[in-house]
């Protein structure tokens, strides 16, 4: 493992650099990747930014300003990416660079800085840039504290921690727009939205004195509300609005069958193991996995896998 002053120090000494973030990116990956991406250039680094899936509507009005250049023989950083495969299309690309917070990183890069359960990927990028003395602009901060907000479900998740605070201080100081973001990502809901979140309600099944919540939301779902699936950040966490909930699943059907599956626990669960058992992981009370089977099943499996945790 690198330590950021050498990730720093070799990022400095690049000409091209392409950030590529998860697939089905959030407001961390996105945030983040930007961000770096652009303070990158005002370093005079040529930088680009890609993923399979595109940048989600709800972040555009951010990314949108961001203008890439043309890279000529660029070196591959993967950012907030647990495993080669969260890469999509650049699962066998060789990286030179990874950045992330997620407990049992498997991708392999030259150099490599890992923070577990770090309260948000963000939280690295922002020391990086102080660490290669960038300024951090109000545009900048803009990103990496829609970031910090949308990964940590406004400062509520369990790895939300003094460093965190203090990274959101710091961009409330280079001049990130606090309120609206905050309102913006956290607060304010379309009808369609609620919509989705009435549906999620509907499907809920509880378990061993309800101490285990799943629930399902269908691809119909998202239709009947107008919805997709890149609009649903932070539905993941709904069901731990269920106080008894020790589990909570969330399991969300792809367009190829599959299903998408959300682990939220409480205590000493741990959702990352939790996952694991499915090829999947992320960190102690969040985490996320995809079952090569339909949501009725995948539901079943998960159900029978959480239950062991619960004895």
């Amino acid at each position: 493992m690198s330590t950021l002053k050498e990730v720093a120090a070799k990022l400095l000494a690049c000409e091209d650099v392409c950030i590529v973030y998860h697939i089905r990116p959030d407001g961390d990956c996105i945030g983040s990747a930007y961000a770096l991406a652009t303070a990158l250039q005002a370093a005079g680094i040529r930088c680009a930014v890609t993923g399979r899936d595109p940048v989600p509507a709800s972040f555009r009005y951010l990314t949108d300003a961001f203008q890439p250049n043309q890279l000529r023989e660029p070196v591959y950083l993967s950012l907030d990416t647990s495993s080669p495969k969260r890469t999509g299309p650049y699962e066998h690309q060789h990286f030179t660079f990874c950045i992330d917070h997620h407990n049992g990183n498997t991708v392999v890069a030259d150099y490599k800085y890992v923070e577990p359960d770090c309260g948000a990927c963000s939280e690295i990028i922002y020391k990086l840039l102080l660490e290669m003395q960038l300024p951090v602009t109000p545009y900048i901060a803009n990103l990496l504290y829609t970031a910090l907000v949308t990964d940590t479900l406004c400062f509520r998740t369990s790895d939300t921690d003094a460093q965190t605070f203090r990274t959101a201080a710091a961009l409330a100081d280079c001049g990130a727009d606090i309120s609206g973001i905050g309102k913006g990502h956290m607060l304010y809901k379309s009808k369609g939205r609620m919509q989705v979140e009435d549906a999620l309600r509907r499907s809920f099944r509880s378990s061993c004195d309800e101490r285990l919540l799943t629930g399902v939301l269908m691809l119909s779902d998202l239709a009947a509300a107008g919805m997709d699936d890149s609009d649903l950040e932070g539905i993941n966490a709904y069901v731990e609005q269920v106080a008894e909930m020790q589990i909570g699943v969330t399991l969300r059907e792809l367009p190829d069958g599959r299903t998408r599956c959300s682990v939220h626990t409480k205590g000493d669960i741990s959702a990352h193991e939790i996952c694991q058992r499915f090829g999947g992981g992320g960190h102690l009370h969040a985490a996320g996995c995809e079952i090569d089977a339909a949501p009725a099943q995948a539901r079943e499996l998960v159900e029978r896998v959480c239950k062991e945790y619960l004895k």
